[in-house]
């Protein structure tokens, strides 16, 4: 960062009042291309918007673009630019703005944008910032983002947690090139986070808490899920009243978990695995349970490619499923929720449910995703479906 900016900086930080830390001093301090491997709680949102503004206002005519994975996040980070600059005098430097744009009276601008090639592809810019840079599409930033800066001897900021080794915000980091400062920040360097918290953090997430909180890259791993915290029952009499459906193609697996749900509480009861004609074998199992559409039972199904045709025909006999359309993120957050409930003492599974505790033993965190050593794991992703975002698509049929 060139001494006028990071000077600016210091000074808006000042004038709303935020006390920077260390790290954060030494990250406004740099010139050139910086990628930051970062835990949670470290503070880039501040970061971003601090470099994104002073970079703005002290180089006229300049496009700084801000890129994140979703348009909520990057409607987060343009909040907190248009939080800073409306204090005084800074306000008196806005020409125009709305809910993605902030124009200067010196023809800078600053444009937040969610990563998709369609709203990047074009631009030419002089400062491109990207949050979580390590979960957006490697080919995005390689063959979208770079050519924004090649005619404006521009820089690149990538921040992120880390996420997985095959992508280049990783092979950036891990290469032994002087073309980027690097920093490694785990969130243990925020003053503001108690070391009470952490190992609470710790204790619940197991080795995960490494890649969230320590920003270390986990390769491989089993263990994922403490079994030992699981409350295995041999006799669960509970009444169904969830259904968890995780469908396979005609060829694939398929897995539907039988559950008792009781507000934090969840209770597997009983389980079914198959493979074959997934329309007709869901349909059979829920009627051979002696479910129908009449009664108050809540169904959940993956409706991630050809789970939308189990949907729509549960629709057509009745029922009134609820679809899930899982992403990368959406898993993960899944994964980390279920852990909590593991450790908790929150999750109840029936002695008779071997094939989902055996997946949940063989559970193995690769390459960003999660499955088993054996490949079959459509059991333990019918179990993510009970931790998956509350806000789920209630299905429509499609004419």
């Amino acid at each position: 960062m060139c001494n006028r900016c990071f000077k600016l900086a210091l000074e808006i930080s000042r004038l709303y009042g935020i006390t920077l830390f260390d790290y954060q001093i030494d990250m406004l301090n740099v010139e050139g291309n910086c990628i930051v491997l970062g835990g949670r709680q470290i503070g880039k949102t501040t970061i971003t918007a601090l470099k994104a503004l002073s970079h703005a206002i002290i180089h006229a005519n300049t496009t700084t673009l801000i890129v994140s994975p979703s348009l909520r996040q990057s409607l987060h980070l343009f909040d907190c630019i248009v939080q800073f600059i409306n204090i005084e005098p800074l306000n008196m430097l806005i020409e125009s703005k709305n809910k993605t744009e902030l124009k200067l009276v010196n023809g800078s601008r600053i444009i937040s944008l969610p990563s998709s090639p369609n709203t990047i592809r074009g631009y030419t810019a002089h400062l491109v910032i990207v949050d979580e840079a390590n979960f957006i599409d490697e080919e995005l930033i390689t063959s979208v983002l770079f050519p924004t800066i090649s005619t404006t001897r521009g820089h690149l900021w990538l921040i992120s947690t880390p996420y997985k080794k095959d992508h280049i915000f990783y092979r950036i980091y891990a290469s032994t090139s002087n073309d980027w400062h690097k920093f490694r920040i785990p969130s243990s360097m925020n003053p503001l986070i108690s070391k009470e918290f952490l190992a609470m953090q710790e204790q619940s997430l197991g080795i995960y808490y490494k890649q969230e909180y320590e920003a270390e890259y986990i390769d491989e791993h089993t263990g994922i899920f403490n079994i030992s915290k699981v409350i295995l029952d041999t006799d669960l009499q509970l009444d169904i009243n969830t259904i968890y459906i995780d469908v396979g193609g005609y060829s694939d697996y398929m897995g539907i978990l039988y559950c008792h749900k009781k507000g934090n509480l969840l209770y597997v009861v009983d389980e079914y695995q198959g493979q074959g004609q997934y329309l007709d074998q869901v349909s059979n199992q829920i009627v051979n349970k002696g479910i129908n559409p009449d009664q108050n039972i809540s169904i959940v199904v993956d409706s991630t490619g050809v789970g939308r045709g189990v949907e729509e025909y549960l629709i057509q006999l009745g029922y009134k499923p609820k679809g899930v359309i899982w992403n990368r993120d959406k898993q993960r957050d899944a994964m980390i929720k279920a852990m909590y409930a593991i450790q908790n003492k929150q999750l109840f599974i029936s002695s008779k449910c071997f094939m989902l505790i055996r997946q949940m033993k063989e559970a193995v965190f690769k390459t960003g995703k999660l499955t088993t050593l054996s490949g079959i794991d459509d059991l333990l992703y019918a179990l993510m479906l009970a931790y998956a975002d509350n806000t789920k698509r209630q299905a429509r049929i499609l004419y």
